[in-house]
């Protein structure tokens, strides 16, 4: 998915029915405004160098760069394919994946991968196919609300999910968006009489 011209990427999809030929899951590795000396414009102006990165690393037209995680693990920077085939329809380009973060990131994404691999061989299965860098699992800056959950800055407004930096995934989006629901109704439902 594409957020604006000029080879901007942001996040992939899954389809509801999950019955695609590949699994899909994200690694995750989290910063936080200790990373941007707490400003909100250099969280996005980080976010953005990485997402164009991955488009000019994918060649452009929105192609996905891509990298086994054997590859990954042995800093290869190859996509050698075996059982597993990328499933991306727009197609994918082999990357060095790891040149694309700061090395702790693309440290921290390797540590991550082989520690899950102890508990799910999928994690580490060499021909396993990582495409492209999911840089919105949220949002780099949070709109600030009141314990009411209304915005500290604008009456009638409810900031919640992903977007306003509450939630980190689809579950826990949907768990705030409900207190965000539940909040409003509290404050604006007619009073019983």
């Amino acid at each position: 998915a594409a957020s604006e011209d000029g080879g901007v990427v942001t996040n992939g999809m899954s389809y509801h029915a999950r019955d695609g030929r590949n699994a899909n899951a994200a690694v995750v590795v989290s910063v936080d405004g200790g990373d941007f000396d707490n400003d909100p414009a250099k969280a996005v102006a980080f976010q953005r160098r990485l997402e164009q990165a991955a488009y000019r690393a994918g060649g452009g037209n929105y192609l996905a760069p891509a990298e086994t995680v054997g590859s990954f693990l042995a800093g290869r920077g190859a996509l050698e394919l075996g059982a597993v085939q990328p499933t991306y329809p727009r197609g994918v380009t082999p990357c060095d994946l790891g040149s694309l973060l700061p090395d702790d990131l693309s440290g921290a994404l390797r540590e991550g991968l082989t520690a899950f691999g102890r508990k799910l061989a999928a994690y580490r299965a060499p021909d396993a196919v990582l495409t492209g860098l999911e840089t919105r699992t949220s949002s780099p800056v949070r709109l600030k609300r009141e314990e009411t959950l209304e915005s500290a800055q604008l009456a009638g407004l409810y900031p919640c999910g992903e977007g306003a930096g509450y939630a980190g995934g689809i579950m826990s989006a949907a768990v705030d968006g409900l207190r965000v629901a539940r909040a409003i109704i509290g404050r604006y439902a007619p009073a019983e009489g």
